[in-house]
């Protein structure tokens, strides 16, 4: 183990506490650690070490010194993270104690490089070996010799990453930062030097404001406003205010889901938004709604999160380990074979974090997830939390429950109106603070005396710290496209995932079923004969017109939903770079899928209890599937745009309107501007003039009345093979749509 030390702001190398102790800090030239700053006392303060730890007492009379903030009055336990502030000195205490978590295994020191260095998980055959599931058997490799040195990622989906930026061949210079799954190197030439970020989540958030335009050009409104906050290594931090207080904005921020206007925000001393891409997955975001699928198995749930997180060669026997460990920690392990949806409120908040857990962060953020729990499970929630915290990970929740709060969390910060920061500390200094007997009277002193008010007062008792730019930021770096070939496993786990949902689905599979059955029985019973003559062309063609219209709906109706009901899932898995076309890809193929089985229902009863399919079964089987996935998806890009399931289902007859109206032929001559919307965007149309295709050219010639004439004459339609690429495309330039709507509205921008 190596020895403790003080990492001291605005210098590069660690002081190390060597020896038994005690270490003296101050200015005077017999302390062990001198500290060059004139408003520093000659002997400021001391760390102590015994059996148990090591504790620091301040040792000054004059000048304050600070620990986490809070003016240190007496000897105290100093804990691995803890900020040490006095004068214009800012110091962290590292103990390299990492406490219960399994933390990853990388080096305790430089590593030399020679001309050819392979890194990644496995210990066969590397050069340096990283213990962690986030890092590929192999990962990066470093070539250098005399004049450079290059580094190539070796085809991985996590990603290498160098000074923030994912990179797969580039040159080394010193100096660089390099980001391999949790682990952090500075390039030093010869040596890759570790710079320890995952197990010790630091987060310094430093003049961070937000700003939103409001509609119809009525200014901007700042809806949060100048926040300081540091949170240190191992604290359970509850963020409450009340409603619109900015909770929300503010974790959202400090996550690096959303950029703030102005300000920034450091984890581990770099720019957390600048380096989101090659830092997002040590950080973890469970959301207010639960983020697994219910009708899995919650065994099921978190392999294929495990599936899509982890690398491609992790094994299934490694997976299952993870998996089973992750359900341990939030004491879930004895219902991994129960499906989700049978899990109480309280199991599937855990359940959700459980899912976190997987690919082992160190940074964890919570938004109201005891929310709709009664007070016993927000108990237990936080007791798993407090749990945690003291397994070394750094925890921000919001809440709006105080019931608990001041029995588990080490800091309370609250948010006031406008999204003020009005106090950050422990629960009791929060009742000392506000003057209070419970936390539950704070929300009402704040709102009567003003949050500004409550800011002054408290940064008139809060130490100075360093303070980073405030420049006004614009723009987010999007998530790095994924190489194709890890775009295709992505699509293959999505596929398994929407299949097994789709068959857990009992209630949405039986009434499919018997939507099926009733269409089928109703058409064919219907169409059980054609009649003679010209009534027998007239019904052969009305039954092609209600086939189409048929397959239109059948794949409309079923994926309308299928986006909109797993947006939250989808966030979640877009952040840790999840593929968007793979998602919708997967919505398609499924869904497509299983109207194209519906839709073969129909046909087969239509064969067995009416008069058959004219222009034969095969043939127009094929323009009705078509017809089926166009159908599909536009159903999809309805499901895009909308913001709910019951939304969805109520602009589907919208979009199946100008279908029947402009498609079917119901009016016998359109007027030009709809004939020329038909011709451009009705797909039923288009599957109508194929179906009559195939017709003619196995019954042809056809006489029938013509409406457009009033007379009777030859039936005419367009050439199959060109109805049939219209549908095509149709359906191409809808599944796009879908897409790139998914991807403007729900990837990362900035609010």
């Amino acid at each position: 183990m190596r020895n403790p030390s003080l990492r001291v702001s605005g210098m590069a190398e660690e002081i190390p506490l060597i020896g038994s102790g005690p270490w003296l800090l101050g200015s005077a030239s017999h302390c062990q650690i001198r500290v060059d700053d004139p408003a520093c006392d000659k002997e400021q303060a001391r760390i102590i070490a015994d059996k148990e730890g090591f504790l620091v007492e301040p040792c000054s009379a004059g000048v304050p010194t600070f620990l986490n903030q809070r003016a240190l009055l007496g000897t105290i336990d100093l804990h691995d993270g803890d900020s040490i502030a006095f004068g214009k000195c800012r110091m962290t205490f590292v103990a390299r104690q990492l406490g219960r978590t399994r933390e990853p295994d990388g080096p305790s020191g430089s590593v030399a490089l020679g001309s050819r260095t392979v890194i990644g998980r496995s210990d066969q055959d590397l050069d340096l070996a990283l213990d962690h599931p986030n890092v590929s058997l192999r990962h990066a490799m470093i070539e250098r010799d005399d004049r450079a040195a290059t580094l190539q990622d070796l085809g991985t989906e996590q990603g290498t990453f160098v000074n923030g930026k994912r990179v797969r061949t580039t040159a080394l210079a010193i100096g660089d930062i390099i980001d391999i799954g949790p682990f952090s190197f500075r390039f030093a030439g010869k040596t890759l030097q570790p710079r320890q970020r995952s197990g010790s989540a630091e987060l310094h958030v430093d003049g961070v404001s937000l700003e939103i335009t409001l509609p119809g050009a009525k200014g901007v409104r700042r809806i949060l406003d100048e926040v300081d906050l540091d949170i240190h290594p191992g604290e359970l931090v509850c963020v409450v205010g009340t409603s619109g207080s900015g909770k929300s904005t503010l974790i959202n921020i400090m996550s690096g889901r959303n950029r703030p206007s102005t300000g920034v925000v450091t984890l581990d001393e770099r720019d957390l938004h600048s380096n989101f891409q090659a830092m997002k997955r040590d950080i973890a975001f469970v959301p207010q709604q639960d983020v697994l699928h219910e009708p899995l198995l919650l065994r099921e749930a978190l392999d294929y999160v495990a599936r899509l997180r982890l690398p491609d060669d992790v094994s299934a026997q490694a997976r299952r380990g993870i998996v089973e460990e992750a359900a341990q920690r939030v004491d879930l392990v004895d219902k991994l074979e129960t499906v989700i949806t049978n899990l109480s409120g309280g199991q599937k908040k855990r359940a959700s974090l459980a899912s976190e857990l997987i690919g082992r962060p160190s940074l964890f953020f919570l938004d109201e997830v005891t929310s709709g729990l009664d007070e016993e499970t927000d108990r237990e929630i936080m007791a798993l939390l407090r749990r945690m915290a003291d397994e070394r990970a750094t925890i921000v929740c919001v809440t709006h429950t105080l019931a608990n709060v001041q029995a588990f969390a080490h800091r309370l910060v609250v948010m006031g109106a406008g999204g003020i920061l009005t106090f950050s500390g422990t629960p009791q200094e929060a009742l000392t603070f506000f003057g209070v007997a419970r936390l539950g009277d704070v929300f009402g002193k704040v709102e009567a005396t003003g949050a500004l008010s409550w800011r002054d007062r408290y940064r008139a008792q809060a130490t100075a710290r360093p303070t980073h730019s405030a420049a006004a930021i614009s723009g987010f770096p999007r998530a790095p496209r994924l190489p194709a070939l890890q775009g295709l496993r992505q699509l293959a786990v999505l596929n398994g995932r929407n299949a097994r949902l789709l068959i857990r689905d009992t209630r949405m599979l039986t009434l499919a079923g018997v939507q099926t059955v009733l269409i089928g029985m109703l058409v064919g019973y219907v169409f059980s004969g054609y009649g003679e003559g010209a009534i027998a062309v007239e019904s052969r063609l009305a039954l092609l017109r209600l086939l189409a219209m048929i397959a239109i709906w059948l794949g409309c109706n079923s994926a309308a939903t299928q986006i909109v009901s797993e947006l939250p899932i989808f966030r979640r898995e877009r952040d840790v770079n999840l593929s968007a076309l793979a998602f919708v890809l997967s919505k398609f193929i499924v869904t497509g899928l299983f109207a194209l089985a519906q839709l073969l229902g129909v046909i087969l009863l239509i064969r067995l209890l009416g008069s058959g399919v004219p222009g034969g079964l095969v043939q127009q089987t094929i323009p009705l599937g078509l017809a089926t996935l166009a159908g599909t998806a536009l159903g999809l890009t309805i499901s895009a745009l909308s913001s709910s399931r019951d939304q969805a289902s109520t602009i589907v007859p919208l979009a199946i309107v100008p279908q029947l109206t402009l498609g079917v032929g119901l009016v016998p001559v359109l007027p030009d501007f709809a004939q020329a919307l038909r011709d451009v965007a009705i797909s039923v149309h288009w599957a109508i003039e194929a179906l009559k295709a195939a017709y003619i050219e196995a019954d042809g010639p056809v006489s029938t009345f013509l409406p457009a004439t009033g007379q009777i004459g030859a039936l005419a339609s367009v050439p199959r093979g060109d109805a049939l690429a219209i549908l095509l495309a149709h359906a191409a330039f809808l599944l796009a749509a879908a897409y790139l709507i998914v991807r403007r509205r729900f990837d990362r921008t900035p609010d």
